[in-house]
């Protein structure tokens, strides 16, 4: 009789909770997970995991529908824990997560709802179609090897990708270029970088569209080298990458690089400066989880006084210009861009003080730019305006 009970209860329990979240596939992350369902609603509690780092933010995993033979809710509720302690979410609202049904394109979820407990934790959640057969979830749209390769295919040969080395965790680096003809050359040079945080993938949107008007225009009088997924094993695994252990990636430049992915990207760069004239070094990020001013520009320190630096300012109004109102933030040129910390320089300094060219970092927001909602087009037409704002500057003829 009691064994009969048992089974009763257990078959119970699989029919009410036939939601499960899956964290397998490649730049998953996700923790606390709770699930309920009561036949009316349904509903899955989670946040991001920090994966080792100070700081917390990138989320993305996959919800299936184990009983879809069995009645449910026409919408499920997803709620994301422990709001303040994630990066840059002051206002919650602005956090609009991507969803994709089965066989479906992605979706922006509309403002969430924000709910502060009796004891301040504060969560926010958002209403979406209910996971038949299944849901992926993320905070942006994921960005990775197959939209990489994706992109290189569609070029028709125009760019080409290599490896130049390993990632701390032994991922191979790729390197993609338009042309490696040995040096010394009189083109000028231009080098982009992307994903140093691992879970900023706006910052990857906005290089392919800056990537693919580049192969559209067949642009050959400039020789333009990118390291397009920098932190290789970070996006593998699902971090966000910000301030990770033990030096985050843009922490760690400088002599001597604090990391071995900053080394490797750091021999390639001494590489292309041998065949170019170096004209931009621009490093492609993401801004905070909330923030939606528009794009935004990190600007060298006041205390570097050099010609590339003054170069880096005169680019910063480029990009002020050609990414408009539409896209660019009011207070487009920012915070100082110099020593990051105690332990090594930025990206952007490296390149002004030791290389001597022209460098900035670009932030781009997870979802608004002001009254736009962020999606692959926009993120690549913003793209497009940089790259033509980059050959106006550097090769006006092919702009």
């Amino acid at each position: 009789m009691g064994s009969s009970l048992n089974d009763d209860l257990s078959l119970l329990s699989s029919l009410a909770m036939s939601l499960r979240v899956d964290s397998r596939a490649a730049s998953s992350n996700v923790a606390a997970v709770h699930t309920s369902e009561d036949g009316s609603a349904a509903e899955v509690q989670f946040t991001a995991a920090p994966c080792g780092c100070s700081e917390s933010l990138w989320f993305h995993f996959r919800l299936r529908e184990s009983a879809s033979d069995r009645p449910h809710p026409d919408r499920i509720t997803l709620t994301l824990l422990f709001v303040r302690s994630m990066t840059g979410c002051e206002s919650p609202t602005a956090l609009r997560p991507v969803y994709r049904g089965a066989n479906q394109g992605w979706n922006r979820a509309k403002a969430g709802r924000v709910t502060a407990a009796d004891d301040g934790q504060v969560s926010v959640s958002w209403d979406i179609p209910y996971p038949t057969p299944f849901t992926d979830v993320a905070l942006c749209y994921p960005y990775g090897q197959a939209e990489l390769d994706s992109l290189i295919r569609k070029s028709k040969g125009y760019w080409a990708s290599s490896s130049i080395g390993l990632s701390q965790g032994g991922r191979l680096i790729q390197r993609v270029s338009n042309s490696v003809a040995p040096g010394p050359g009189s083109r000028p040079g231009i080098f982009l970088v992307a994903r140093q945080h691992a879970g900023e993938t706006p910052g990857s949107w906005v290089l392919d569209g800056i990537l693919d008007h580049f192969s559209r225009k067949r642009v050959s009088r400039a020789l333009t080298w990118v390291v397009p997924l920098a932190d290789a094993g970070g996006i593998e695994r699902g971090n966000y990458g910000r301030d990770s252990f033990a030096f985050d990636l843009d922490q760690a430049w400088g002599i001597p690089p604090l990391r071995h992915e900053t080394c490797v990207i750091q021999a390639d760069m001494n590489e292309w400066r041998s065949r170019c004239q170096p004209a931009l070094v621009l490093d492609l990020q993401a801004a905070g989880g909330s923030v939606s001013e528009g794009i935004s520009c990190r600007l060298p320190g006041q205390d570097e006084e050099s010609a590339a630096a003054r170069d880096s300012m005169k680019w910063a109004n480029v990009f002020a210009e050609a990414l408009g109102e539409e896209y660019a933030a009011a207070d487009f040129k920012q915070r100082p861009d110099g020593l990051r910390s105690a332990a090594g320089l930025s990206l952007g300094a490296y390149a002004r003080q030791v290389l001597a060219v022209g460098a900035l970092t670009l932030e781009v927001p997870y979802a608004l730019c002001g009254k736009t909602v962020m999606t692959p087009k926009q993120y690549r037409e913003a793209g497009r305006r940089i790259s033509r704002a980059i050959l106006r500057r550097v090769i006006t003829s092919e702009s």
